[in-house]
């Protein structure tokens, strides 16, 4: 180990400041769901031109004890205001920086006024600094430092708690003041065994429950980031992103690196998404301090309640979560895993998910949690959504998902036999349609006595044929142009509805033509998309409304 005479320190420092042998260094924090810089930590590095690095652990505790670490980090602080205005200048996305006081720090001086003037110096806001302090910082003289702090944040300032659990009274800081991160330091866990899981899970839900941010510290293995991006541990710092780097360095490195910088007006935004408890059971309720749940224990364990996390933005759906839950359900409803559900939207109108896209508006629309019945791929399911955090052009949604286990939902099963059968005797006929194929698969129903031949033919054939036999003189011509099918699938992708609907007079059993309802219907299922071909019966009233559409209205009819 580096051995340095104190007095060596102390004979030097102020020498070490002025020719800039103390510096800055940063190591970049990144948050967990989206893997970009959202900020960076500054570090005193001493780069001696005689004895090499020194180490920090060696220097700060002498420049502690001579109630100098003032000066250290003040000088820190100007070393932020240097790289933060050069990357202004150069046009390199701009984000916050934290500093680390001193207990010390506010014994020498007003440091508020300290930093604030120093910050007005080089026209850096407030916001793109944080305050990291240690709990040994607030050991003493609570109601002081309770009011310095309240005063840094009246500032603008944000405050980190570091190296949560190094201390013996970290329980009694956290209740005794107001933070807005806690920073995790993973070195005080000598592994990331069930043990060590257990107590980061705890803490990460006791965070989440008291409305303060996580971030882990000392992250240097991909099983780490595994494990602390699954209990919901908001940001990472360590080893395996990047060791601190001088202000060149780092400067380079944010224009080269694959990794990118977070964009400061989404800040909120992720902070907001950062509060969902992944632990809870129940994840989509934001748990404040005075409604916990005594009996929790899901700190134990991942939470049994399926949940993702889904980004929107305009037609582009990104999953930025999933738990394992969540993942074992989408497998029951077809899809192997998120990014198959992403490519299917992507690669399909929003019209193929209406009853998904209907949802997932009003859950941005209103805010509030929705639960719906779906069904897709023989497999009936409640899909719940809630909107919990939003930007101009994009939004998060919470989600979950359930299907129903058919060997403990039978008799649900039974009834919905049931009743679609009591559902689909109010059409007159149903013919099923495979466009792709140009075929009509069936006559799944009909009660009006149409020929079954129709099916026995192609269907570019049988619509023709319908029209001449089925659909009265005047208004095949709109019937034929009603039923091309190429038509039909333009129409619903531009008005994003899956129904073509319009009024004819079909021949009824007797040789009558009756003016009945026709829709086409667009669905899909496993074997791909099919058309519903339907006619129904109208009311007396429905029926005058339609023959005045057809006289006055004829314009707005194919």
């Amino acid at each position: 180990m580096q051995h340095i005479d104190e007095q060596y320190i102390i004979d030097n420092f102020d020498d070490a400041l002025e020719k800039g042998y103390i510096r800055a260094y940063y190591q970049p924090v990144i948050r967990t769901l989206t893997e970009q810089i959202c900020s960076v930590e500054a570090l005193a590095r001493w780069q001696d031109p005689q004895m090499g690095l020194l180490s920090p652990y060696l220097f700060i505790s002498v420049l502690e004890k001579r109630r100098l670490i003032h000066k250290l980090d003040l000088m820190i602080l100007e070393n932020i205001c240097y790289t933060y205005n050069e990357m202004r200048e150069k046009g390199l996305p701009l984000h916050p920086f934290s500093i680390n006081l001193s207990r010390l720090d506010f014994n020498e001086m007003d440091m508020l006024t300290a930093i604030s003037d120093i910050l007005k110096k080089y026209n850096v806001p407030p916001t793109a600094i944080h305050i990291e302090i240690t709990e040994s910082v607030m050991l003493d003289n609570t109601a002081y430092f309770r009011r310095i702090f309240d005063s840094f944040h009246e500032a603008g300032f944000a405050i980190f708690m570091d190296d949560f659990g190094s201390g013996y009274s970290s329980l009694n800081v956290l209740k005794d003041y107001s933070f807005d991160v806690l920073k995790i330091d993973m070195r005080f866990l000598s592994d990331i065994g069930m043990r060590s899981k257990k107590i980061l899970s705890s803490v990460v839900n006791m965070a989440k429950a008291i409305g303060i941010h996580t971030l882990a510290e000392g992250v240097e293995t991909k099983e780490q980031i595994t494990f602390l991006r699954t209990i919901g541990c908001e940001m990472l710092q360590g080893y395996y992103y990047s060791k601190p780097m001088s202000s060149e360095m780092y400067i380079e490195y944010l224009a080269k690196a694959d990794i990118s910088v977070e964009n400061r007006n989404e800040s909120e935004y992720w902070d907001t998404i950062g509060q969902v408890n992944f632990l809870s059971p129940d994840p989509f309720n934001v748990i404040s301090s005075d409604d916990f749940p005594i009996d929790d224990t899901s700190v134990l364990r991942e939470s049994p309640t399926s949940l993702a996390l889904v980004e929107v933005c305009g037609n582009k759906v990104k999953f930025q979560y999933a738990n394992k839950a969540y993942l074992e359900e989408v497998k029951k409803v077809g899809y192997n895993n998120t990014g198959e559900i992403e490519a299917a939207i992507a690669n399909m109108p929003k019209v193929y998910f209406q009853n998904m896209s209907e949802q997932i508006e009003q859950s941005l629309k209103t805010g509030k949690l929705i639960k719906k019945d779906h069904y897709a791929n023989n497999v009936y399911f409640t899909y719940s959504t809630k909107c919990i955090a939003k930007t101009e052009n994009k939004y998060m949604l919470a989600a979950s998902i359930k299907s129903f286990d058919p060997t403990r939902n039978a008799n649900r099963e039974q009834l919905f036999e049931k009743y679609s059968h009591v559902l689909i005797d109010t059409y007159d006929h149903i013919t099923v349609i495979d466009h792709a194929k140009n075929r009509i698969i069936t006559r799944l129903y009909s009660k009006i006595g149409i020929n079954s031949e129709y099916i026995t033919m192609p269907l570019d054939k049988a619509r023709l044929l319908f029209a001449q036999n089925e659909v009265l003189e005047d208004e095949r011509e709109r019937f034929i142009k009603f039923t091309d099918f190429d038509f039909v699938k333009k129409h619903i992708e531009i008005t994003e509805n899956p129904i073509l609907q319009e009024p004819f007079h079909i021949r009824n059993q007797d040789g009558e033509f009756i003016l009945r309802d026709v829709r086409i219907i667009w669905t899909t299922v496993e074997d791909g998309e099919k058309f519903l071909f339907i006619i129904q019966s109208m009311s007396p009233s429905a029926c005058e409304m339609a023959k005045k559409v057809m006289t006055e209205y004829s314009d707005l009819l194919l």
